[in-house]
């Protein structure tokens, strides 16, 4: 399922489904999307399921599941993998 997000900030290559063995980005680095909402490429500290709205981010970039405000795609994260999330504006 395609989303309808976009960065307002100037960078390519983002892909809300994309899962990396090896980082494309600098892990931690946020952008902003439309609607106010951010995104950050982070890489996860543990399986995080598909569709995940409860992720916790640290400032490292590391993504865990359970207690955050973060959201993942459809697309599951394996335990050290790398990819983008997103939060939203209002958070």
């Amino acid at each position: 399922m395609a989303n309808t997000y976009y960065p307002t900030t100037p960078v390519l290559g983002i892909d809300f489904d994309a899962r990396d063995t090896t980082p494309q980005f600098a892990v931690g680095m946020q952008v902003l999307l439309n609607a106010l909402d951010r995104a950050a490429y982070v890489q996860a500290g543990g399986a995080i399921a598909g569709s995940q709205t409860d992720i916790l981010v640290s400032a490292a970039g590391s993504a865990t599941d359970g207690t955050g405000t973060w959201e993942n795609s459809a697309v599951a994260f394996n335990t050290n993998e790398y990819g983008w999330v997103r939060v939203n504006g209002n958070t």
